[in-house]
């Protein structure tokens, strides 16, 4: 199995929602699998592949369409692992919610929306690792966007692509993956509660797998959407 370990950096401050506590949305320190396939554009080259129109950091209506358009990237046998921080800070940041319609109507409103909030974001310099498992078509791109402000991370290749020894038995996962991408079902797992779908850790599995850098094991049986996980 070729497996290749990257590191990604932040360049800017990194939000996204995972939870929301009343005025505070709270960005958890994991990145997901799904987001990184999509930034790094594998989504729009098995699109382009397929005959169906994709355009990348676009959507018109923004409904997302996981369960159509991630299995299409099984076919470019690659398959990218959601990203595990390194070294990660976060900062609150205070916004506040402007009315843009030009016409207002002088009545009293009837809720009390709050037109301010915090939110907890993940710092510059934070960084993350993930791995590849496959050939990407194409050589990942150096510079990707992420997240609701579309910050801007770094990409470095840690070391080279390894074609690992596949082994049979059980095992213990502890860096995070997508249950709904892995077919083997879980026995024993942390769970990472976040959009769109929950990830595990330290996931005790039986099936096929490889030992990685640092005696790191990691399940070989995913792929988008492929799972039968009940998580």
């Amino acid at each position: 199995m070729i497996v290749t370990r990257y590191q990604l950096t932040m360049h800017d401050t990194l939000y996204y929602a995972t939870r929301e506590m009343g005025r505070l949305y709270e960005t958890e320190r994991f990145i997901h699998n799904w987001a990184l396939t999509y930034a790094f554009g594998l989504v729009h080259e098995a699109l382009r592949r397929s005959g169906k129109e994709g355009t990348p950091y676009f959507s018109p209506d923004n409904v997302p369409r996981y369960r159509e358009e991630l299995p299409l990237v099984n076919d470019l046998g690659v398959y990218v692992t959601p990203a595990r921080p390194l070294s990660v800070d976060f900062a609150l940041h205070t916004f506040k919610l402007g009315d843009n319609r030009y016409h207002q109507h002088m009545e009293k409103p009837r809720t009390n929306k709050p037109n301010y909030g915090r939110a907890k974001e993940l710092v510059p310099e934070s960084t993350f690792e993930f791995f590849v498992l496959g050939k990407p078509p194409k050589p990942l791109p150096r510079w990707i966007r992420l997240g609701l402000w579309m910050s801007k991370a770094e990409i470095n290749r840690v070391g080279e692509t390894t074609d690992f020894l596949v082994e049979q038995g059980d095992f213990v996962c502890s860096v995070p993956i997508n249950p709904l991408d892995l077919s083997a079902t879980p026995m024993l797992y942390d769970l990472i509660v976040m959009p769109p779908v929950s990830l595990v850790q330290n996931t005790k599995i039986k099936g096929t797998f490889v030992r990685v850098w640092g005696g790191l094991e990691l399940p070989t049986n995913m792929g988008y959407l492929t799972g039968n996980s009940a998580i």
